[in-house]
């Protein structure tokens, strides 16, 4: 008796300090505005349930797991950043196809509007899209030579159509090319028209706008750590608890963990082989 009362002390003493910090670290990221206050007190108590699920199960081996889990966090904190910066730059580009489409709005022949959306949309991945407008843009550019400054307007986007030829050269990957799918009626659109062909809604700028919030990311990146925390002790429990779970049972919660991380890290756009110029 006595011991079993030590070797429970000797559990909390050992974990309660390690699910403390890491809640006190999800708790600052909640009141920092990093993460959205729902997210937040979900992944509290997740990692609560967590631990008071290996305190009560007495398993080293689920205790282990455990605390595996939530250090995981900090092992996982580099990639997380990363993707985190990639979201940012998909944010930041999202914001220069808004202002692209809005000056085209307002003065359908502004050529520099043009190109600023060309190559937005190459940088978010929409290559085929992005070359067929520099090259339309670049065809509707008067050729004729002006009298006074000998040269045309044309010549004035000899670096456009240099960087159009770079594009061809880097753009190798067939699926960039493809037409993509209006996100409001789903009709399917070649490179070239930014607007839907059956619809008539700005497709692309929908798209862009798909990537999120920086906030909405990082609470995706949290909420997965934290059910992956609490699928591992999780799975160690029922290895012990049910004797039947057995490999078909660890499979099946590999299968759930590797679900969680194809819905972080997935496409934010819809589209197949989109955005993946900021990996």
């Amino acid at each position: 008796m006595i011991g079993e009362a030590l070797g429970t002390l000797i559990s909390i003493v050992a974990l309660v300090p390690i699910f403390a910090v890491v809640s006190l670290i999800v708790m600052k990221w909640t009141v920092s505005g990093d993460i959205d206050p729902l997210a937040g007190i979900l992944t509290i108590f997740v990692l609560i349930g967590t631990m008071f699920m290996a305190l009560m199960s007495k398993s080293p081996i689920i205790m282990g797991t455990a605390v595996i889990g939530v250090i995981s966090l900090v092992v996982m904190f580099p990639f997380a950043q990363n993707y985190l910066d990639r979201h940012d730059l998909r944010e930041i580009n999202s914001e220069h196809i808004d202002r692209a489409f809005l000056e085209l709005s307002t003065r359908h022949d502004n050529f520099p509007a043009w190109f600023k959306l060309a190559d937005s949309l190459f940088q978010a991945g929409y290559h085929g899209h992005a070359i067929a407008i520099a090259e339309q843009t670049l065809e509707r550019i008067p050729s004729e030579p002006d009298a006074f400054h000998n040269r045309s307007m044309r010549d004035m986007y000899r670096s456009e159509e240099i960087m159009i030829k770079k594009w061809r050269i880097e753009a190798t990957n067939p699926k960039r090319h493809m037409p993509v799918a209006c996100p409001k009626c789903g009709a399917k659109n070649r490179p070239g028209i930014i607007n839907c062909v059956q619809c008539g809604a700005p497709y692309l700028l929908l798209l862009s706008r798909k990537v999120g919030t920086r906030s909405g990311a990082f609470a995706k990146l949290v909420i997965g750590w934290a059910l992956i925390a609490l699928l591992l002790p999780a799975a160690a429990y029922s290895s012990i608890a049910f004797p039947g779970f057995g490999i078909f049972g660890v499979v099946a919660i590999i299968g759930v963990i590797g679900g969680i991380l194809t819905w972080i890290f997935r496409d934010p756009s819809g589209q197949p082989d989109k955005f993946r110029s900021f990996s």
